[in-house]
Formats: C-alpha cells, structure tokens, sequence
C-alpha cells in the first residue's frame, strides 16, 4: 500500500476531494433511484450510478487506495448485471449501495486527516456486496428483462478544478494588478471628459439667453468639441488597448500546463501493466503546452480511461511482443499539440491494435471495405461496446469509451479512433482552447439563428439543386472534392425550412468531423463573431444536439449546434426524399403560449412547436402569462411549475377561474418528479403533465395534438 509520503500533495488533495464528491453523488443517486415510480427511470439512474463507480475506481486504483477500490468494483459488478439484464434494485439492496457511499465517504475522512484507508476498509460492506452480485446474478438469470441501452445517460464531469480553486504565480498576480490600474486610470479620465462636456453644456446655455452675443462663443464651442472629439478617440484607442492586455492576462492566469493532467497516469501504466503480467511505459509529449485549466480538469478522467484502456486491451505480453519480434516493454504515448486555433490531444500504444473482428461481432456489421472498418472501429465509443473479449476487474464492460466520447462532447471538442500502421490503436481529442468565449458562425435555419463553432467551420458554400445524390443508401451533395455527406438543419431539427423553392442554390457550412468533412445545410449565414458560451442547465443536458446556448448583441438566444452530432446524422442512412422533401405546415396553425422563466427551456419548446406548425408567443411567469392571455388569446398554453410571481399551478387555476378561458387546454412541464405533484397539477386543471427529465419532443407534440 502506498504510504501520504510517497504521494505528491497536489495530486492527493484533488483525489480526496474526488471521492468525497463521488460519493455524495453516489448517495443522492441511490435516493432518487428509491424515490422514482419509474422502471425506466430506475434503470436510467442505475447506469448512471454505474458510471459513477467505475470511473471512480479508476481514480483509486491510480493512488492504491485498495480499500475504495474494491468497494467500488463490487458496486460496478452489481450495478452491471442489473444493467445487461434491465433489472431494478431493490429496497434491501439499495440500502447496501447507501452503506457503500457512506463507507466510501469515510475514506475521504481518513484521506482528509492524512491517513491512507487500508485494503480492507468497508471489508463489512463488501462481503455484503459479493453476496449481492451472486443474488442479482441470479435474478438475472431467472427473469432477464431485456431493454434498450437509455440513449443520453448523464455523466457528471467537472468543468473547473476539483477543489473550486485555482493556483495563479505571484508574477502573473502583479501583472493583472498592473493592467487593473490601467483601467482605473480611465476613470480619472472620463471624469475630466465629463467636466469639459458640461462646461460646453453650460456655454451653449448661455449663447439662448436674451441679448446674448453668440458670434464668440460659437466659435468657443466648437473649438471645445473638436478637442473633447479628438481627446475621446485617443483614450478610446488607449482603452481598447488596455482592456485587451487585461482580457490576455486573465487568460493566462486560467491556463495551465497539458503535463498537469497527464499527472498520475505513469502510475495507471506501472499499476494496471503489473496487474495484467505486462511490461509498459509512458511517454508524455507537448506537456509545457499552456491549456484552460477547465480543459485540464475535465480532461483527466478521460485520459485516464484511455490510458488503462490502452494497457490492458492494446499492449501484449512480454512473451506475445518476444514472438512478434517486438520489445518486451510496450509504450503509451500521451501528446499535444496546436492544431490551427484547436488543440488536439492523442493516446497511441504500439500493441496489437483493435480487433475489428471482435467489433463486427458485438456490432453485427460487416468489415468489408475501407469505410465500413472506420465506421466499425468508431462503434467502441458506444455504450456497451468492448474492445474486450471478456470481463475482468481492469475492463470490458464497455463503459469507459463511453464516457470518454461524452466528456468530450461536453467540452465542445470530439474524438475519434483509428489503427496504428505499425500496431497498435491511436485515440484522437480535438478540442477547443476555452470554454469561455466561442468565435462562432450565425446561420439562420427554419426562421431561428443558430452557430456553429468556427473551429470546426472549413469554408463556405453554394450547392446547386441538381448535386444532391443517393450513394449505397446515404446522402451525399457533388462538390469539386468529391461527394460529401449532408444534414439540413431545418429538417433534422424538425423545423420548416425558410428557403424560397424557387431558389437554385442552398448555402452550406462544410464542417470538420471524425468521419470526415460534412455539409450543414442552412436557409441563411449571417455573420461571424466572439460570444460567451452558457450552459443550457442540468435540465437540457440530454440534449446531445446542442453543445450550449449564447445571448446576441441584439438580445436574442441562440443554440450552439453539436458539430458531433450534425455529423452522425448525415452519415444516417436514409431515404433522400426524406432528407430533402420539405414539410408542409398544418393548415389549421395554432396559437400556443409557453411559459417559462428559464430562456433556454423557452427557445427550445418554441423550436419543437414552431417546427410542427404551431404560432408561438412566450411569456416568463404566470402574471404576464396572464396578460398576454387577455390582450392577445391563445389555444394552448404550455407552462412551467416553479416559476417566480406566479408559479404553474397557480397560472392553471387562474385560467380555469376564467369565464374567458376557462376551457382553454393547459400543459405543464416540470423538473417535479414526484406523484404527488403530478396529482397537484392535475387537480387545478391541467390536461396534461409531462416530467423535463423525460421530455421527448414526439411525446411532447402527441400530446398537444390530443389537448388542442
């Protein structure tokens, strides 16, 4: 067992942080799993929790907590088999997974106080456990219940550092008081400028006072506004200069060195290559490199999953590397470098590679031809897919690239995978260099603006009607580089595109992705700018479409489109009419007033109605629900619960009171999972209640269809 001495301090404090955080989010899962009437939400819940315990198991493991460990994996082994076999947990056996989190939290107490947990720590707990994973093994085998894998299961990744801190150097503390100062120089400043301003106020005042002779002071005036113009145009050059060296510094100060999250992964590669009788090293390249530390923190999961992955799937023993004529050590290598205005991070072995025999197997697709083996070999990325061919305490649940390529995906970024020429398999991040500030492209799609990340962005272009193709089932445009992969953005978002079908050409963004270029089709590009990129919310995680939202200048909401995710869809096989075929919209248009004091939750439930042919008008609570309902009517009003002013319940009572709209169809929308709301709703006169955490737009429009 490795002794708080032979740890380095850093890489200590940010693990017991790590388990105190896992666990805690290990017990709030375990009691909302308890809490939820929902099979379905159950099993959701039970992957997550799945996820949680893997991924911190790989932490212990790096740090020889051996104690943490084993709870862990004795957790992992229980919530897997309930996972394959779509089994849900019972009461007794939920109570254990509680005394696991609390045992769990313990060793963060121990870590905390400098004291490393021994290899039996919860030894109580994990009898328990072994006892359960045979039982539930068991029940599995009796009454499998097969069900589909959930399609956006919620990994929780930290966008900062793990302790909410932040070391900055002393020098680059005076430098951002320096330029601070700078800025409060200006104050000095526009203060004169103010002065001079009202002292040609003043002048001017007199020149309209009776029997005043304003020949003088005209020229007084004028000659003072010429030098107020001339000095405001220098300081403004002086400001923009300042306020960008202040902008530079604070990026610095949030940066951090790429070798600091590669931190412990040598020890990943010493641990698991003994565990699995192999021989490896690590080899780091581009670790000076100066990274967001955001990026650096949410990175290390992610590194540390490829990192094992690459060892106990992709290097051979020393006597398989001997008969290759290989050396007996395997090697990782862990590299960045700067890729234009991205970063891109790569995880390379010199092992044997993924077997695609074993992928075309667990996928059940052919490995006939060039594209088909990349289109297999992206497969590992999918839950449940393993690059293993049996499970052991090291891999092959087929978790681990999941959350990679989710991780990923939260950091604006993609990943991709291919096979080494000289053996082995290579793991490719493409990432952005901030998560705070997104040069994007404005493009207008079935009447609402959207971006897209310029990072991602190749050219622009025309298509001409006539170029649009079908090849072996997929739906390419001809273009000057050959056939290209198509999604319109209008059509995949179910939206009425805004082109004129007399139009010969559709513009398109030609954007980078892991398979390869694909053509975005829009109605509209209107321009190119910086925003600040905000997180839609826990509400809208699930929402894979969208990698963020961003407030215009001119105050309007716009979704950041996942660049991942329009790729997948053009790469769909699919009918092209169903493609390219425009929708008509409903002759009948109804009029449907949401409301919902979050903007993001308000845009999106506007595009799903908007793109069925609804008229939307929004509203941000109940009292200027209210209004709106009597200044301008509605058919169907969509509302939120938890609203400030007047919350939905109330909102629905008001209308049902109405003598004018008491008949009017009411639908709320809630994060409020329990029954008892559900029933509250239903009781002041709602038609319908649908859960945010459920929230599926062909349920959604179903169930307006039926209320209006």
């Amino acid at each position: 067992m490795i002794t708080p001495e032979e740890l380095d301090p850093g890489l200590l404090t940010m693990f017991t942080q790590e388990v105190r955080e896992r666990a805690s989010e290990m017990e709030n899962a375990v009691l909302a799993i308890e809490a939820s009437g929902d099979a379905d939400r159950k099993r959701h819940l039970q992957e997550q929790l799945l996820r949680g315990a893997h991924s911190l198991k790989g932490a212990a493991g790096l740090l020889q907590v051996r104690g943490v460990e084993t709870i862990c994996h004795w957790m992992e082994e229980i919530l897997s088999i309930t996972a394959n076999v779509g089994l849900v947990l019972e009461r007794s056996r939920l109570d254990l997974l509680l005394s696991a989190a609390d045992a769990i939290r313990d060793a963060a107490n121990l870590l905390e106080s400098g004291e490393i947990p021994s290899p039996v720590h919860g030894q109580d707990v994990v009898e328990k456990l072994k006892a359960v994973a045979t039982a539930v093994s068991d029940d599995g085998l009796k009454e499998a219940h097969h069900h589909p894998p959930m399609a956006e299961p919620e990994i929780a990744i930290r966008a900062t550092d793990t302790d909410g801190s932040m070391r900055v150097s002393a020098a680059r503390l005076d430098a951002l008081l320096y330029r601070s100062g700078e800025m409060l120089t200006f104050n000095a400043v526009m203060r004169r400028h103010a002065e001079q301003a009202s002292s040609l106020r003043e002048e001017a005042r007199k020149m309209r006072a009776p029997g005043s002779d304003p020949t003088g002071q005209v020229a007084s005036v004028e000659g003072g506004l010429r030098q107020l113009a001339a000095f405001l145009r220098q300081d403004v050059r002086l400001m923009q200069s300042a306020v960008t060296a202040l902008d530079e510094e604070i990026r610095l100060a949030r940066t951090q060195p790429f070798a600091e999250a590669c931190k412990g992964l040598g020890r990943i590669v010493r641990d698991v290559a003994a565990a699995s009788g192999k021989r490896a090293e690590l080899e780091i390249r581009g670790g000076e490199l100066e990274v967001d530390r955001s990026i650096v923190s949410a990175l290390q999961d992610s590194l540390r999953h490829l990192v094992r992955n690459a060892v106990a799937h992709g290097i051979q023993t020393p006597e398989e590397r001997r008969t290759a004529g290989r050396p007996e050590k395997g090697r990782i290598l862990v590299s960045a470098a700067m890729r234009g205005n991205r970063m891109e991070v790569r995880v390379e072995d010199d092992g044997r590679g993924l077997n695609l025999a074993l992928l075309s197997a667990a996928t059940g697709e052919s490995t006939h031809g060039k594209q088909a083996e990349a289109d297999i070999l992206r497969r590992v990325f999918e839950p449940g897919v393993s690059t293993s061919a049996t499970v052991t305490s090291l891999s092959g649940r087929g978790i681990g690239l999941d959350i990679v390529k989710r991780n990923v995906e939260k950091l604006r970024g993609a990943v991709d995978v291919s096979q080494v020429p000289t053996g082995g398999a290579a793991f490719t991040l493409t990432l952005p260099l901030t998560l705070a500030t997104v040069r994007v492209l404005e493009v207008l799609a079935g009447g609402h603006v959207f971006t897209i990340d310029t990072t991602s962005v190749q050219r622009v272009i025309r298509i001409d009607r006539g170029d649009f193709t079908l090849i072996e089932g997929r739906n390419f445009v001809r273009t000057p580089a050959g056939p290209m992969p198509f999604v319109d953005v209008s059509l995949w978002l179910r939206l009425q595109p805004n082109r004129s079908p007399a139009s010969e050409t559709t513009p398109a963004v030609v954007v980078d992705s892991p398979s390869g270029s694909t053509a975005v089709l829009v109605d509209e590009i209107t321009g190119e700018q910086e925003l600040l990129a905000r997180s839609l919310g826990p509400r809208l995680a699930n929402v894979r479409r969208y990698s963020g939202g961003m407030v215009l200048p001119d105050g309007r909401i716009a979704l950041l489109l996942n660049v991942a995710a329009l790729a997948e869809a053009a790469a769909e096989v699919r009918p092209r009419n169903e493609v390219v075929a425009r929708r008509s919209v409903a002759a009948a248009r109804r009029k449907v007033l949401v409301v919902d004091d979050s903007k993001y939750v308000r845009t999106l439930v506007k595009l799903i109605l908007e793109g069925a042919g609804y008229d939307v008008t929004m509203a941000t609570d109940g009292t200027e629900a209210l209004k709106q309902l009597r200044d301008h009517g509605a058919d169907v009003v969509v509302a939120d619960v938890d609203m400030p002013s007047m919350n939905g319940f109330e909102l629905t009572r008001a209308i049902r009171q109405s003598d004018r709209f008491t008949g009017t169809p009411v639908v709320l929308v809630t994060g409020r999972e329990s029954l008892e709301d559900k029933v509250k709703g239903l009781r002041a006169g709602a038609n319908a209640y649908l859960r945010k955490d459920q929230f599926d737009a062909h349920d959604f429009l179903e169930t307006m269809r039926q209320v209006v």
